[in-house]
């Protein structure tokens, strides 16, 4: 037992002496603690997971805008999925799966903190006819985790602005 504790022991020392450390809540600027979201698709999970990290980090997401509110926009939010290639007999046999969302951050006072910027999340995965189910469960949990990167992106460039 006490090697398994010596073991433990360095490999956090190694990832502490590396300068690893768990990321944490998002640190938002102090004008965007009061914030609302405006997004191209208000019932989009998207805006929903991202209203529940700003909650998480300390925000007080308001439904409308008003005085003393920070605005974050959203107003292009698209999640496509495209073949990228076919076999010889004319099936596809790889798609990609595009997230693509614009956000642009907006101070209380009509300020810009963030301009319009766009991120792209992409993932591509292989497809085979005779696992059509499996496929399909491999589609959608591929568009879950990029709901999740998205957030954590979207995150981050608030945290940028700052």
């Amino acid at each position: 037992m006490s090697i398994a504790r010596a073991l433990l022991f360095v490999a956090l020392a190694s990832l502490a002496a590396c300068g690893f450390q768990l990321r944490g809540e998002a640190k938002l600027p102090a004008v965007a603690h009061v914030i609302t979201i405006q997004a191209a698709d208000p019932l989009s999970p998207l805006k929903r997971d991202i209203e529940t990290a700003l909650r998480r980090s300390g925000a007080d997401v308001r439904e409308a805008g008003g005085e003393g509110v920070a605005t974050l926009k959203m107003p292009v939010m698209k999640l496509s999925t495209e073949p990228v290639s076919i076999s010889k007999n004319a099936r596809v046999k790889e798609f990609r799966v595009k997230y693509q969302v614009e956000v642009e951050l907006d101070a209380p006072d009509g300020k810009v903190l963030l301009k319009r910027t766009p991120i792209e999340l992409t993932r591509e995965y292989s497809y085979d006819e005779t696992q059509a189910l499996g496929a399909q469960a491999e589609e959608e949990l591929i568009k879950k985790e990029m709901g999740r990167d998205m957030v954590q992106q979207v995150l981050r460039r608030l945290e940028s602005a700052g």
